[in-house]
């Protein structure tokens, strides 16, 4: 499976604003949504190698600002022989790609990241749609 794919096998959405967290569940209509604008915003992306590291640290406190989306899995999920349990993205709408920070419950937001490049487009439709969703 690629990384693209992965996204709508979450059984929850979580979106982080300012530190606010709000949960979505897989079934639920404004589930369905977010994934079908996230899938939107994927459609002709590419998955990377990504330079970035996550360290949990200094990524749970950058959730207290801004807009993220995090992806949770029902049970442990493998890519590119890294394993995660969730999947968190600093949503901003300026950027035509984003790392991918992986969640596991014994590190948290720790490790080597993927990387989605949106290949000339950008996040502002998705970043747009989020911050205005009730």
């Amino acid at each position: 499976m690629q990384l693209q794919q992965v996204f709508s096998q979450a059984e929850q959405i979580a979106v982080y604003r300012d530190g606010i967290k709000t949960t979505y569940d897989c079934g639920g209509e404004k589930f369905e949504e977010i994934i079908v604008q996230w899938q939107n915003m994927l459609e002709n992306s590419v998955v990377m190698p990504a330079f970035g590291v996550s360290i949990d640290e200094h990524t749970t406190r950058a959730m207290q600002s801004g807009v993220w989306v995090e992806f949770c899995f029902k049970k442990p999920l493998t890519i590119g022989e890294m394993p995660f349990e969730k999947l968190l993205i600093d949503v901003r709408p300026e950027y035509m790609g984003f790392n991918v920070s992986r969640y596991n419950a014994d590190h948290g937001y720790q490790g080597r990241c993927y990387y989605i490049d949106l290949r000339g487009g950008n996040m502002s439709a998705f970043y747009n749609f989020i911050t205005n969703f009730n």
